[in-house]
């Protein structure tokens, strides 16, 4: 059975995104591909003229708060991205086809505490895992404060 559309919700632009891995498989083995993921998506953030509020990489999926005036510009960013990193990891590691599960989820932001809230739910991720006492500890998210991890100067602050 093919897979429906997604909705064209022509009157939000903020999401709430989750990639996978398939079959639950790791995305990132190690601080290299974590950083390539991250330069990798500046740049179609860059390509695309959209915006990131905030990230996070996690082992086998990443969660992004991202804004994009139609859906399918959100979409042709991560399949950007998403192509260039597995085409990355691929050949890095020596491995071929696909890396992400199926298509990426993605949920709409509707007013700004939303948006607050899913900020929060992303940065936290990394505790609510056990891999962080607090978000400020994991540098591979939007949250980290004390400059160990990655940020993307596409961010925006709100």
């Amino acid at each position: 059975m093919s897979r429906l559309p997604r909705s064209q919700l022509a009157t939000y632009t903020d999401f709430h995104i989750c990639a996978r891995g398939n079959n639950g498989q790791d995305l990132f083995l190690d601080s290299a591909d974590r950083q390539r993921y991250l330069v990798l998506l500046e740049r179609y953030l860059r390509y695309h003229r959209l915006l990131c509020f905030a990230y996070c990489l996690m082992t086998n999926h990443v969660h992004l708060l991202l804004q994009s005036p139609t859906i399918s510009l959100l979409s042709r960013l991560i399949h950007d991205c998403h192509v260039a990193y597995v085409k990355y990891f691929n050949r890095r590691h020596g491995r071929s086809g696909h890396m992400f599960e199926d298509r990426f989820s993605s949920w709409v932001i509707r007013d700004e505490h939303h948006l607050i809230m899913a900020k929060e739910y992303i940065e936290n991720n990394p505790v609510s895992a056990g891999l962080a006492v607090t978000k400020l500890q994991y540098a591979w998210s939007s949250a980290h404060g004390d400059g160990s991890g990655i940020t993307l100067s596409a961010i925006k602050s709100y």
